[in-house]
């Protein structure tokens, strides 16, 4: 299967999983919504298994950077995030004091969280494609 026809399959499945979606969610037929999309899942499985994608070094450079890159400004993002939801703001503005924003700390632990959860997978995968790749060797 040529890349062209692929990416046709890939705009109707889409379309068909966007409808699907959307009709079981005005129903409130969550059970339908969430057939389609595994469904959705399965086809797009199936026929990128049928395709033939060739992957050339400068585009997978381009997509090691862009991930790096990614990485890199949201992982201290949420980070710095979730810290400034967790200072206690009590003292600095009465609004705090009264209790009105109770969910703000519990978004904090949220984000904080996801930031550990981030970091923590990003050191699981370095370390497998580091021994993967032939790396993890008596460095000096």
């Amino acid at each position: 299967m040529e890349a062209k026809k692929y990416r046709q399959i890939r705009v109707v499945v889409s379309m068909f999983v966007g409808m699907v979606v959307a009709m079981g969610v005005t129903r409130e037929s969550y059970l339908l919504a969430l057939a389609g999309v595994l469904t959705g899942m399965v086809f797009m499985g199936l026929a990128r298994s049928k395709a033939k994608i060739v992957v050339d070094e400068r585009e997978r450079q381009v997509r090691e950077k862009a991930a790096e890159m990614a990485f890199a400004i949201f992982t201290p993002t949420i980070g710095l995030g979730s810290f400034l939801l967790l200072v206690p703001y009590k003292k600095l503005s009465s609004v705090f004091a009264k209790g009105e924003f109770v969910y703000l700390e519990s978004l904090g632990m949220i984000l904080a969280y996801l930031t550990l959860f981030l970091i923590a997978l990003y050191a699981i995968a370095y370390h497998g494609f580091n021994r993967k790749l032939g790396g993890g060797g008596d460095e000096k």
